[in-house]
C-alpha cells in the first residue's frame, strides 16, 4: 500500500510539474525533473543571475537529484551567460548538449557557437538537430534560417540537410515561400534543389512571385515566374482569351477585384475562357487587372465584349496605371451591340514608368439591373507601325 501511495503520488506530481511546479514540488520535493522545471519558471518570472539566488539553488537540487536534469544546466548556463561568465557559459551549455537532443536552449548555444567559428556545417547540423526534436523550434528558427538563405555557402549547406528529407523541409519550404522574409533566397534555394528534386506547389510560386514584386523586385519576380508560366511574353499582356485556369494567380495573372460587391470571374468555356462580370446599380471599382513590366513606347489595346449594353457614361473601361499612380488614359468598353462587341485603344507607357497595371474598372449605374456581361477577349501588345 505504501509503495502504491508513493507511486500515485508520483504520476500526479509529474502531471501536475508543467502546469503548475510549486504544488509539483510539495508533492514530491525529491524529483529532479520537478525541480528543473521549477527552477525554469522561478527564472523565468524573476531572471536573476545570482550564484546564490532561488533559481540557482533549484537547479543544482535539481542536478544532485537527476543528474541528466538538462533543464537545470541550461538555467545555470543561462545564469552565467547574463553574468558575462562566458566560460562558465559555454561549460555547461556543452555539456546539456551531449546529454540530451531534445532541449532547444542548449541547441541554440550550440547554433550560435557555430556561427561565432565561422562552422556552417556545424550550425545547420544543429538546426536540424533542433528543428527535427523540439515543437517549438520552427517559430524560433525558421525566420532566422530564411533570412540566412541570401548567402550562397548557407544554401549549399541546406540542400545537403534537406537532400536528406527531414520532417521540417515541407514545412520551411512553404515558410520561405510565403512570409517575404527573403524571397530572393527562396526562389534560390528553389532553383539549386532541384537536383535533389526540391520542389514547391504552385500556391507557393505564386506567393513568392507576389512577394518580389511587393518588395519592389519585379525583374526578379518576372524571371521567376516564367519558370512555371513558361508561355509568357515581357512586352505584353497575358492570358488573352482567360484560358488559365488555376486557384492561385500572381500579380502577372488576371486577377479578379477585391471589392465583395462586385462579381467578377474567370470561367471555362470550351477551349478558351471569360471574364464573368455582375455590378449591382451604383456600386464602381476594379473588376479585373494583371500588372505589366513594359518598356517605354506605345501599346495597342484590343478585345472584344457580350453582353454589355450601358450608355457612355456608365460603360467599363480599360486603364493602365503606373506604379506611382499617373494614368495612362482610359479606353472604352462600348455596348456589345456595336461592332460585334469589339474595342480597341492606346496607351503610351513614358520613361521611368517601370511597373504598370491594367485594369477594367466598372462605372456606377442607375439600371435597375447593373451592369453585367463578359469579356471574351483583351490584348495589350506593342503597336505595329504600318
Amino acid at each position: 500500500m505504501v509503495l502504491g501511495f508513493l507511486g500515485t503520488m508520483n504520476s500526479l506530481s509529474q502531471a501536475v510539474a508543467k502546469a503548475d511546479a510549486e504544488t509539483a514540488y510539495t508533492l514530491a520535493p525529491g524529483d529532479g525533473a520537478i525541480l528543473a522545471q521549477l527552477a525554469e519558471d522561478v527564472f523565468s518570472l524573476s531572471p536573476d543571475t545570482a550564484p546564490d539566488s532561488r533559481p540557482a539553488h533549484l537547479a543544482k537540487a535539481a542536478l544532485l537529484a537527476d543528474p541528466t536534469a538538462v533543464k537545470a544546466l541550461t538555467i545555470l548556463a543561462f545564469q552565467a551567460q547574463l553574468r558575462g561568465d562566458v566560460e562558465q557559459s559555454d561549460r555547461l551549455f556543452s555539456y546539456s548538449t551531449r546529454l540530451s537532443r531534445r532541449e532547444l536552449r542548449p541547441r541554440i548555444w550550440a547554433i550560435e557557437d557555430a556561427v561565432t567559428r565561422g562552422d556552417i556545417t556545424e550550425a545547420l547540423r544543429n538546426y536540424d538537430i533542433a528543428l527535427r526534436t523540439s515543437r517549438n523550434a520552427e517559430g524560433v528558427l525558421f525566420p532566422t534560417l530564411a533570412a540566412a538563405m541570401a548567402e550562397p555557402r548557407i544554401r549549399d549547406e541546406l540542400i545537403k540537410v534537406l537532400s536528406t528529407d527531414p520532417g521540417w523541409k515541407d514545412e520551411f519550404i512553404t515558410y520561405a515561400s510565403n512570409s517575404g522574409i527573403e524571397p530572393e533566397g527562396a526562389m534560390a534555394l528553389l532553383d539549386e534543389g532541384r537536383e535533389i528534386g526540391l520542389k514547391a506547389s504552385e500556391e507557393l510560386k505564386v506567393n513568392l512571385v507576389n512577394a518580389l514584386v511587393s518588395q519592389g523586385k519585379p525583374d526578379e519576380a518576372w524571371t521567376f515566374y516564367r519558370t512555371f508560366r513558361a508561355a509568357a511574353q515581357r512586352n505584353q499582356s497575358r492570358d488573352a482569351n482567360f484560358t488559365l485556369q488555376t486557384d492561385y494567380r500572381s500579380v502577372f495573372d488576371w486577377r479578379s477585384g477585391d471589392d465583395p460587391r462586385i462579381a467578377s470571374a474567370i470561367l471555362r468555356e470550351g477551349e478558351d475562357g471569360l471574364l464573368d462580370i455582375s455590378v449591382p446599380p451604383t456600386v464602381a471599382g476594379v473588376l479585373a487587372s494583371q500588372q505589366q513590366i513594359l518598356s517605354p513606347g506605345t501599346y495597342r489595346l484590343e478585345g472584344q465584349s457580350e453582353g454589355i449594353e450601358q450608355p457612355e457614361r456608365s460603360q467599363p473601361y480599360w486603364t493602365l496605371t503606373c506604379q506611382g499612380g499617373q494614368n495612362l488614359g482610359r479606353v472604352r468598353v462600348p455596348a456589345s451591340s456595336e461592332n460585334e462587341g469589339r474595342f480597341s485603344g492606346q496607351f503610351t507607357v513614358p520613361q521611368g514608368c517601370i511597373v504598370q497595371t491594367l485594369s477594367l474598372v466598372a462605372q456606377s449605374t442607375d439600371d435597375i439591373m447593373g451592369v453585367t456581361g463578359q469579356i471574351r477577349r483583351v490584348q495589350l501588345a506593342p503597336l505595329k507601325r504600318e
